[in-house]
């Protein structure tokens, strides 16, 4: 009995020994598992070496699946001298006063993180709520950026979250994952990190938004080799020093499907968006969306390249509807600062819609010009629509002024306090409620004609706005109604036309608001019944400036009408007639499959002459199901101008397409009548027209191409017809049409068929 009772006694004691250093299952309600440092959780931290308790509980819910959290309860500072190994389906979570921190002088090694995985293709990983300090004041005998202590380094995992949390004072990354997928990074507060806050490499999938960071030494948000990203709603800055705000780099394979939007990105030591190729393959990136950013005062380091609004080399992206205002350097940059170009030729660029202002000089980065291309022989900008003002070195560099953008004050609500929304008589959003002004920004109505507006709100004169508020909820509202299209005689008629005085709208050389209607026009020479519909465009003639009349209604076939002003001739309105038969100031149509008969009028009194103009041009368009129909050679689509009693072919050029239409560009002499003309294709049936294309064609083409040339562009052939000529030539005389169809193989299996069906009745015979 004495035995038993010392056995008893033993067992007694070796129980209670485990019960009060290690919980039992029973003694948890699942799913959570608690840990503080007051005695109060099923583990319990004393202040050092606090890893060990919180790794208890981490490997406890890791091997009992009823559990799915280890939360680490407040107010209290868990200081640990070994990293928290995270595993599987779970979810580490601590309260807002919960801080996580590294032990003084750790001595760990440059690839020890704070947290990471417990095992490779470790999944559903979830850290949010409580704060990591990397201890940086108590660590000073390491240098930042070159991995340690890294507050969170996850590495072949999926499925991973860290949210709600406050990162803070280390020598290295945030969260950085290699090779991992479907990562969120949100609503985290980041301040004085020693590397990226956010660095993901080799990853795929990765969400990051509504982040507020503070960088020290690198970037806020970083991509390396990634796909599949967007960034979005985050507020980013520096504070002293400090790298980029956002940088997407590759230097292998390619980068897909990257969108970055709607951020703020301010003050920052280099360059607001920095996206660059240093690889030596010819692989590159694709889908780079970057838009509706504000992005001002970036660059602040006047010592380094990597300066800016936006960086970029070696990528092929669209750049629209962001306001860049007071960078240093440039706003929009093509440059190999820091890494060189990547081998090989033909990246692009398309920049639309965007407003760049105050661009500042920089001792290194740049002479403060607008957009700026330093790799002329291999990078070009397709500028299309973009507002440019004030900026220190011009608003071009290696790029001729584009026709379709515009050199105006964009009428800032506030530009001290940084309130880019575009002034408006008719609304503006100040943030909680829509205010009147007493002036109309001219950037309102004046962004590229097929971009979406559907989301601004009525009225919004059928187009998009320039500036970060086009197409969204927030945009100024349109000074103007837009007139309804109508094909009949019975609507109303807007007669203002030609020259009305020097009523100026702030320099806005080349939009205003844009109409149609029924009927003739006012001094016209055109009777109203054979005018099928019209539509009006007004814009203000400006000397030595690119002018560009736009038609948004789409009631005609023509897209715009530009040219070069060689003189001032105030508020101009221009006028596109769509006739119902051919013109009664014609005697004749030309020759060929006519599409459309039309007269085009800029202003009044004959003021389109070669002595106010030069290099007129006309963009129309033409239905891809009338040349079906009508079996017309595509390459034979011609603009036909009416000039002294005969009509003249005009050098046309194809310059784009999209699901329904071709674009063609003509140069003209002047404005008149005109003819839309094809030629039937004879004995071809066109199984397929006209193949499809990148989507972003239409785009680039009808934008310009902007490389270090002359001001004023050199007529080009009309490369279509010399095209046709060619073949013709090859195949003497003979169409190329007519050439394939004596290389079809109907003929001989025919024959063949023919033949056997002859043997098959003799054999019945």
């Amino acid at each position: 009995m004495e035995l038993l009772n010392k056995k008893l006694k033993v067992v007694f004691l070796t129980g209670f020994l485990i019960l009060t250093y290690t919980p039992v299952v029973l003694c948890i309600t699942p799913p959570v598992v608690y840990v503080a440092g007051n005695g109060s959780g099923d583990f319990n931290c004393s202040g050092e070496n606090d890893h060990i308790p919180i790794n208890q509980a981490l490997k406890f819910v890791t091997e009992n699946p009823g559990y799915t959290t280890v939360y680490l309860k407040g107010p209290f500072t868990y200081v640990i001298d070994d990293t928290l190994l995270i595993g599987s389906n779970t979810i580490l979570e601590g309260d807002s006063n919960v801080t996580v921190k590294l032990v003084r002088n750790a001595g760990w090694s440059s690839t020890k993180p704070l947290i990471k995985e417990n095992t490779s293709s470790s999944h559903n990983i979830t850290i949010q709520g409580f704060t990591i300090d990397g201890n940086r004041e108590g660590n000073a005998n390491i240098k930042s950026g070159d991995g340690y202590h890294n507050l969170m380094h996850l590495s072949d995992c999926q499925n991973v979250s860290v949210y709600d949390m406050h990162l803070i004072n280390n020598h290295g990354d945030g969260l950085k994952t290699d090779n991992c997928s479907n990562i969120t990074f949100c609503n985290n507060e980041a301040y004085l990190l020693g590397h990226d806050v956010l660095y993901a490499s080799a990853s795929s999938n990765v969400e990051a938004y509504n982040n507020r960071i503070t960088c020290r030494t690198n970037s806020g948000l970083r991509l390396y080799n990634t796909n599949h990203a967007k960034l979005y709603d985050n507020i980013i800055t520096s504070e002293g020093s400090g790298g980029v705000g956002i940088e997407i780099q590759r230097d292998k394979g390619s980068m897909d499907n990257i969108e970055v939007y709607n951020n703020t990105i301010y003050e920052t030591a280099l360059a607001g968006i920095w996206f660059f190729s240093q690889g030596l393959d010819s692989e590159s990136a694709t889908n780079v969306h970057i838009h509706h950013n504000r992005i001002y005062d970036t660059g602040t380091v006047s010592g380094n390249e990597v300066i800016g609004g936006i960086l970029s080399v070696g990528f092929n992206a669209i750049i629209e509807n962001n306001v860049i205002d007071g960078a240093y350097g440039a706003g929009i940059v093509q440059n190999d600062a820091f890494f060189s170009a990547p081998a090989g030729s033909g990246y692009t660029v398309t920049v639309r819609n965007n407003i760049i202002t105050n661009t500042r000089t920089s001792a290194v980065g740049g002479n403060g010009s607008g957009i700026c291309n330093k790799l002329t022989d291999t990078h070009a900008f397709i500028l299309q629509n973009n507002s440019l003002y004030n900026n220190t070195g011009g608003n071009y560099m290696g790029i001729q002024d584009p026709l379709s953008d515009i050199i105006v004050d964009p009428q800032y609500a506030d530009p001290d306090k940084h309130d880019y929304h575009l002034k408006s008589k008719s609304g503006r959003w100040n943030g909680s409620c829509w205010v009147n002004d007493n002036i109309t920004s001219p950037c309102i109505d004046a962004g590229y004609p097929f971009s979406d507006y559907s989301k601004e709100p009525e009225p919004n004169g059928n187009r998009i706005n320039i500036g970060m508020d086009g197409n969204t909820w927030y945009a100024s509202k349109s000074e103007f109604e837009v007139l309804n299209n109508s094909s009949d005689n019975n609507g109303s008629s807007d007669d203002s036309d030609g020259h009305e005085g020097d009523e100026s709208h702030g320099g806005h050389e080349s939009h205003g608001s844009s109409g149609s209607g029924s009927g003739g026009a006012g001094g016209s020479p055109e009777p109203a019944k054979n005018v099928e519909v019209k539509e009006l465009s007004q814009g203000f003639i400006t000397n030595d400036k690119n002018i560009k009349f736009d038609f948004t209604r789409n009631a005609t076939c023509i897209v715009y009408v530009g040219f070069y002003a060689k003189k001032t001739l105030g508020k101009t309105t221009t006028i596109v007639e769509m006739l119902k038969d051919k013109s009664t100031l014609v005697s004749e149509l030309p020759s060929g499959e006519v599409y459309r008969s039309l007269n085009i009028w800029v202003g009044n009194g004959g003021i389109a002459t070669s002595k106010n103009i030069e290099n007129p041009v006309v963009c129309f368009k033409v239905e891809k199901s009338w040349i079906r129909d009508k079996n017309v050679d595509q390459s034979s689509i011609i603009l036909n101008m009416y000039n002294d009693t005969k009509w003249d072919p005009l050098s046309t050029s194809l310059s784009g397409e999209d699901d329904m239409y071709l674009y063609f560009t003509a140069e003209t002499p002047g404005f008149s009548s005109f003819v839309i003309t094809g030629k039937m294709v004879e004995e071809e049936i066109l199984a397929e027209i006209l193949p499809q294309s990148d989507p972003q064609i239409l785009e680039q083409n009808n934008g310009y191409i902007g490389s270090d040339v002359e001001k004023k562009p050199e007529r080009a052939g009309n490369t279509k017809t010399e095209n046709k000529k060619t073949e013709n030539k090859k195949t003497g005389n003979a169409s190329i049409f007519e050439k394939e169809n004596k290389d079809l193989p109907g003929f001989e299996i025919i024959s063949c068929i023919v033949c056997l069906l002859s043997v098959l009745l003799y054999r019945r015979k």
